[in-house]
């Protein structure tokens, strides 16, 4: 740690830069933290607790970071012809999905999302499974 801080010394406590502009001398004092970044994402998350009352911002950050590049390729011109399917626009396109499967679907994923086989189960409480199943991968 010290190795570092002696590395960044200069740039960790640089004196303020000094600028003449139009209006005057301008003095900027630099970031030498990611303060403003922190504070941008404490201010994103009291304002997420305001609008949807829960705590817990961690899924709709996962959820956001996840998405993030298939917002981004709708500006690709190819995916988003592939996405449209011969539609003129996305509302168009998601007219044409059906809300009863779409429904049966969900449910259906949710439904097996949380079950184990019996056999895994059998395996996982035995008090040697890990010795065991190293000694699978070891032979």
């Amino acid at each position: 740690m010290i190795n570092q801080i002696e590395k960044y010394w200069d740039k960790l406590f640089a004196e303020p830069i000094i600028v003449d502009t139009p209006h005057g001398i301008v003095t900027i004092q630099h970031q030498s933290t990611n303060n403003v970044l922190e504070r941008f994402f404490r201010d994103v998350k009291r304002g997420f607790r305001r609008k949807s009352g829960t705590n817990g911002l961690t899924k709709a950050l996962k959820a956001l970071l996840a998405e993030t590049p298939l917002v981004k390729n709708l500006q690709n011109e190819d995916y988003l012809e592939l996405l449209l399917n011969g539609a003129s626009s996305l509302e168009q396109r998601f007219a044409q999905i059906d809300a009863k499967t779409v429904r049966q679907e969900l449910l259906k994923s949710n439904s097996n999302q949380n079950l184990v086989s019996p056999w895994i189960s059998h395996l996982i409480k035995k008090k040697n499974f890990v010795q065991d199943l190293s000694a699978t991968f070891v032979r």
